[in-house]
């Protein structure tokens, strides 16, 4: 069923299809499952690691914040994620934001900024749960802070796909088109939740952004996907060092900050109840890269199936 809703000023319209420091990986507790038959959908213990990486989602999109000035081009950062310390997923994400300063004083500035990442399971656990994501997000950094202008995210979950766009007017209303168009969403829209928030990629350069003009993590971000709707609210846990693993990119001395994320809307009552969403995560903040803000070196997030940390491995 194609929908729209109009609920008015700083609201939404929707339009779609509607269907009914401890840098070592912990052990994880979950079990992996098999696939059920061919074409059908992933059930027990599958579903689980379903909704361990849409949970991750709401945090791992924090890795995909690098910086680039205009004269310098683009920069693609490369993340690679454990869970009991094995390979099992992979992000890339190439971004461009305008940069001010040098050295420690390097800082995004007034310009467009866009972001775009890919995600998705690798080695054996891609052939039981073959998930792909990809991310693009783009507007305007101003005093620091970004206004988003539009967010699409696609991903494709064994033969399931699904899309969504949120478009945004830069005064609180967006317009988001999504196919399917979930009922969970519909809900976080419906009741006015989902107005006055930024998509995932664009709230963490804000965290970025405020990281590198008081070089100090800390602040509250709404956050709407399309579909969740949730906040994280960051502060700094002091200074630390980050251990070298397998790959990588960086080791030395980094800032750690810890995000509580606070469920709003959008999420799968079950999935919440088994704590199957990240109940925290860690960010390691660093300036690895020369004449760039800080970027996060390594994230950690923490579910009832373990923890899965995501260490930065290159940067091109």
């Amino acid at each position: 069923m194609t929908m729209a809703m109009e609920p008015g000023r700083r609201g939404y319209r929707m339009i779609g299809q509607e269907r009914a420091l401890s840098p070592e990986p912990a052990t994880s507790r979950g079990q992996r499952g098999s696939r059920q038959g061919g074409r059908g959908r992933s059930r027990g213990p599958s579903r689980k690691v379903r909704q361990l990486l849409l949970g991750l989602a709401m945090l791992v999109s924090a890795a995909g914040i690098g910086s680039t000035s205009a004269a310098a081009g683009q920069k693609t950062l490369t993340y690679l994620g454990y869970l009991a310390g094995v390979p099992v997923l992979n992000l890339t994400a190439t971004v461009t934001v305008p940069v001010s300063g040098g050295g420690a004083m390097a800082a995004p500035v007034t310009g467009a900024y866009q972001i775009n990442a890919q995600m998705g399971t690798i080695g054996n656990l891609a052939m039981l749960y073959p998930y792909q994501a990809s991310m693009a997000a783009n507007g305007r950094m101003s005093v620091g802070r970004p206004t988003p202008q539009q967010f699409k995210s696609n991903q494709t979950i064994w033969q399931k796909q699904e899309s969504i766009t949120l478009t945004y007017d830069g005064a609180g209303d967006v317009s988001i088109t999504a196919n399917p168009l979930s009922q969970l969403g519909k809900q976080v829209v419906q009741s006015g939740n989902a107005n006055n928030t930024m998509d995932p990629a664009s709230a963490v350069l804000a965290l970025v952004g405020a990281f590198s003009a008081r070089n100090a993590c800390g602040g509250s971000y709404a956050v709407f996907d399309g579909v969740r709707r949730y906040d994280i609210a960051v502060e700094e846990a002091g200074k630390a060092n980050v251990n070298m693993l397998q790959q990588s990119f960086y080791q030395g001395a980094a800032t750690e900050c810890r995000a509580a994320p606070r469920l709003v809307g959008g999420f799968q009552q079950a999935a919440v109840q088994n704590q199957l969403y990240p109940q925290s995560a860690r960010l390691w903040l660093a300036r690895p890269i020369n004449n760039f803000p800080a970027v996060p070196v390594r994230i950690s997030a923490q579910n009832a199936l373990g923890e899965m940390v995501l260490d930065l491995v290159a940067v091109q």
